[in-house]
Parts: structure tokens; C-alpha cells; sequence
């Protein structure tokens, strides 16, 4: 009888963990899903141009230079807020392929780029004011805005 009674205190013993670890799934199985917000507004595409030549020179900035090449980004992305949806990354080495598979040098001098959301290219012009690429970097930045075309069914 002692065998028994030993059992039975492990099956007790082993219930109540089984119940309290089952509790939690079942919590977390009623929360429903939260579906992601869908933002308003339209996506555009902002290209950062600016000679090849002048993302060398900057490639090996002082650590002041980087901050306060930095800072002049940050503030701009604090000014534009949840509309950044990508603020993106200086981009180098750019290919052309043609369709042929051959492969050249791409001279688009395309630097980098960033994704906005704006309701209107109004909006767009407003978050683009005061923005560090064209605001003095180099005489010969610019920037280029393509929107994006929303595809049925994607």
C-alpha cells in the first residue's frame, strides 16, 4: 500500500503542474491577433543623388564631422516622425545587368534613399524641406522622388 499511496502523491503533485502550465496557453490563445496598422497615404521613393566622387571623400569622416553629419539626419527624421517608413542607407559599388548577364560600373551616381508616406506630393514637399542631402552637403545633390503604384491583389 505504501507503493500506492507514493503513486498517487506523484500524480497529485504532477496535476497542478500540468493545469497552471496549460492556463497561460490558454490565455494567450483567447488574446486576439492584433492586426498591424495600415498606415494612410501614399509611399514614395526618395533617391539621393550626388557625384561618386564626393561619397569618397566622405568615407572616412572625423568622428565630429560623423556626428554632425548624423545630427543633421536625425533631426530631419524627428521632423518627419512615423512617415519615414524606411529611412534607408547610403548605397555603393551600384551594377548595371544587362539582359544579355553582362555587367558594368552603374553611373546613375544614385547615393541613396529613403521610403516616405504622405498623403499628397504637398505633404511630401512639406517632409523634404530642410532636408540634409540637399541643404548644403554638396553643390551638386539632389534628390528624386518616384511614388509607388499600388498593384491589385498585393
Amino acid at each position: 500500500m505504501a507503493k500506492s499511496a507514493k503513486k498517487a502523491a506523484k500524480k497529485l503533485a504532477k496535476k497542478p503542474a500540468k493545469k497552471a502550465a496549460k492556463k497561460p496557453v490558454k490565455k494567450a490563445a483567447k488574446t486576439p491577433a492584433r492586426k498591424p496598422v495600415k498606415k494612410s497615404g501614399k509611399k514614395f521613393l526618395i533617391i539621393y543623388h550626388a557625384p561618386l566622387d564626393a561619397m569618397a571623400r566622405t568615407a572616412s569622416p572625423t568622428p565630429e564631422q560623423q556626428a554632425a553629419g548624423m545630427a543633421l539626419w536625425m533631426a530631419w527624421a524627428e521632423k518627419c516622425g512615423s512617415k519615414i517608413v524606411d529611412l534607408g542607407l547610403p548605397l555603393v559599388n551600384g551594377k548595371k545587368i544587362a539582359t544579355s548577364g553582362s555587367q558594368s560600373p552603374s553611373t546613375k551616381e544614385i547615393v541613396g534613399y529613403s521610403v516616405l508616406q504622405a498623403e499628397n506630393w504637398d505633404e511630401l514637399l512639406y517632409l523634404l524641406e530642410g532636408h540634409p542631402h540637399i541643404s548644403g552637403w554638396h553643390p551638386e545633390a539632389s534628390i528624386e522622388v518616384h511614388e509607388t503604384m499600388v498593384l491589385p491583389g498585393m
